[in-house]
């Protein structure tokens, strides 16, 4: 399993510490040092894995053709589909539309897509994702941090994220619906990764998550078996560490990565 770290923009030379890259869309075209790293990341390293995510878990700060665009100019290794909270249908409508754009522009040739199902239960989410899955041109499921603990508890602030996601990667694993690698979106408590592999669930691809970072910011450290989970904010984007944090936050990425490389 992969890992990619999603640290504050001060300190984006962190994102090393990861086994593959997360650009954030909303970022990339309000920060011009956030584009230009990424921009000569690609430059420097045209076989770096570069995931785009598309703004929906910050309320789509951007649209479909700010995200087609950066798709054009980055050329990212994946890029997740513009998907809205909680809404089964005008997700897939979305997902069929930016696939035709993709195809038109003749992007799918370097860029693959990822998609995230959504939906405002645990029964719509499921037709969601099994849409999802059936379609040829989708290569990667996302689990979001903030639609299955909705759809699976009614969880909301960062809750339940880990246990919630268990209980849904279980059920994918019972209806012999795993077919697709699955990508964790933000990381709930670090024990989350204990059930994968248990139990040996397939096709658990990969995982980022800025929560390794800020859980150092609160003097959390992983290696003391501190599962606390404080909301992840936008405010966390603009931090700037101390060194201490910085040690403690290249702890636990060290101990996340320790927890998952088995799987």
């Amino acid at each position: 399993m992969k890992f990619f770290c999603i640290p504050p923009n001060k300190h984006l030379s962190m994102m090393d510490q990861g086994d593959w890259y997360f650009a954030l869309c909303h970022h990339y075209v309000q920060d011009r040092n956030y584009k230009d790293y990424f921009l000569n990341l690609r430059k420097d390293n045209p076989d770096a894995f570069i995931l785009l995510d598309n703004g929906a878990a910050e309320h789509s700060l951007v649209t479909q053709e700010m995200l087609l665009e950066a798709v054009e100019e980055l050329q990212p290794t994946e890029v997740i589909s513009p998907d809205v909270l909680f809404n089964r249908t005008q997700t897939l409508a979305n997902l069929d539309d930016f696939v035709a754009e993709m195809s038109n522009r003749r992007l799918l040739d370097r860029t693959n897509i990822f998609a995230c199902p959504q939906g405002s239960n645990k029964e719509e989410w499921l037709d969601c994702y099994t849409k999802m899955a059936l379609n040829p041109l989708v290569s990667t499921i996302g689990l979001s941090k903030i639609a299955v603990p909705k759809c699976w508890n009614n969880a909301t602030e960062d809750k339940l994220i880990g246990i919630s996601r268990n209980q849904c990667v279980n059920e994918l694993n019972t209806r012999k619906l795993l077919t697709k690698p699955l990508h964790l979106l933000g990381m709930g408590e670090h024990d989350e990764f204990d059930y994968y592999l248990k139990h040996q669930i397939p096709n658990i691809r990969s995982s980022d998550s800025c929560y390794t970072v800020l859980a150092a910011i609160n003097g959390i450290n992983f290696e003391l078996g501190d599962t606390t989970r404080v909301p992840t904010t936008n405010e966390y984007f603009n931090v700037t560490l101390t060194d201490e944090q910085m040690q403690l936050a290249t702890k636990n990425i060290n101990y996340l990565k320790n927890c998952y490389k088995n799987i």
